[in-house]
């Protein structure tokens, strides 16, 4: 008997969505299915799936160059991905598809017709508005070069938002109904489900944790980094995701220092006392999930902050809002953009956090969990 095909598409370049496709291929893995992951080529993300024993698969030079939102407007852009996935779909032959979440790639299922499950946050549902009233640019450029394609399938045109192409199948939110809401949809043709948190771990925290992790967050260990976290009691452990520090930071003024592209949450996550972060949604789930208080430096990315005022009205977290009004930046953090407050400002909120709590969820049966989460992608539809 032939085994299942899982292919999961990895389009945000962010290390938080290899993360939970892998956490999702490790389940069907578990089920008898074999999974393959369709990304980019940075190498810590391949070297992640390999060990897994999985067969990674990269976009092509041009297709990865593309900004993951901004350029599917372009002319022949979304043309030539959707030729270049469909390529790849024929040649793989899955049998489900979890898209995290390329426009091209749900247009090539829709027309080679394969099942597909996109993985959205709250805010890549149709009608999402991060001021409550403007439809984001990312949602509106891209409309006529979709329905160009939609309509050479002998398919219906979306209107008025991109997102609604991703209704055209199961949407699957990587969150909680609690933490990630969707009442205020309004359309119930939409199938929506939610998978949980796919970023929790499984480990309860240290007694009196008292190490520290900046996620995407440091640019440089300079001399004003040193000066708000010389004195910090425990161990500091800095994620660059993949760049390297400016040449400041070989500096050595603080005594448990350590730096390096990725930090394993399940490793070191026990004994974390707070995370600084960029507001990403795995790392902001993360600190929900785990309980770790953090502090969320979005600058003026709306998607992170929007992540981060969420954190924040969880109670035990703080987000710092931009304080200056500049054009929206998408993509770089402010470990590039150096649009965070001072870092003794920083140091302040850190030490105003609460305690972190102790786990209040029990131990966790790893199979369970396993199974429900390959039942909530592969269930019939519950949409009318």
């Amino acid at each position: 008997m032939r085994q299942k095909r899982l292919l999961l598409t990895s389009w945000g370049r962010g290390h938080g969505h290899i993360t939970r496709l892998e956490k999702i291929g490790r389940a069907f893995g578990d089920e008898g299915w074999i999974p393959m992951i369709y990304g980019h080529s940075n190498s810590m993300h391949v070297k992640r799936i390999v060990d897994a024993g999985w067969q990674y698969e990269c976009y092509e030079p041009w297709a990865e160059a593309i900004d993951p939102w901004l350029d599917w407007n372009r002319a022949g852009v979304l043309s030539a991905s959707v030729s270049l996935d469909r390529n790849l779909l024929r040649r793989v032959k899955p049998d489900l598809v979890v898209n995290d979440n390329r426009v091209s790639m749900m247009l090539a299922a829709l027309a080679e017709q394969i099942p597909i499950v996109s993985i959205c946050q709250d805010n890549q549902l149709p009608g999402y508005c991060y001021d409550g009233q403007t439809i984001p640019a990312t949602w509106l450029l891209p409309i006529d070069a979709i329905n160009h394609e939609l309509t050479a399938l002998g398919l219906a045109p979306i209107s008025d938002d991109a997102r609604w192409l991703f209704c055209r199948s199961r949407i699957a939110i990587p969150s909680s109904e609690e933490l990630e809401p969707v009442d205020w949809l309004g359309s119930p043709e939409v199938d929506v489900v939610h998978t949980g948190l796919l970023d929790r771990g499984f480990d309860a925290a240290d007694p009196d944790p008292t190490n520290l992790l900046f996620y995407r967050t440091v640019g440089s260990v300079d001399a004003e980094f040193e000066e708000a976290f010389a004195d910090w009691p425990g161990r500091i452990y800095v994620a660059t995701g993949g760049r390297q520090l400016t040449p400041d930071g070989a500096r050595q003024g603080i005594r448990s220092l350590d730096v390096a592209p990725l930090w394993d949450l399940d490793r070191i996550g026990p004994g974390l006392r707070a995370i600084v972060h960029h507001g990403g949604h795995g790392i902001t789930l993360r600190c929900l999930a785990d309980q770790i208080p953090s502090v969320a430096l979005p600058g003026h990315n709306p998607e992170r902050l929007a992540n981060g005022i969420r954190a924040a009205s969880e109670g035990q977290n703080v987000v710092f809002r931009p304080s200056t009004p500049v054009e929206t930046v998408w993509g770089a953090a402010v470990d590039e953009t150096g649009d965070r407050p001072a870092w003794t400002e920083i140091r302040s909120a850190i030490d105003a956090l609460p305690r972190r709590a102790t786990a209040k969820t029990t131990a966790v049966d790893m199979k369970t969990y396993q199974n429900r989460l390959v039942n909530v992608l592969t269930a019939a539809s519950h949409a009318p």
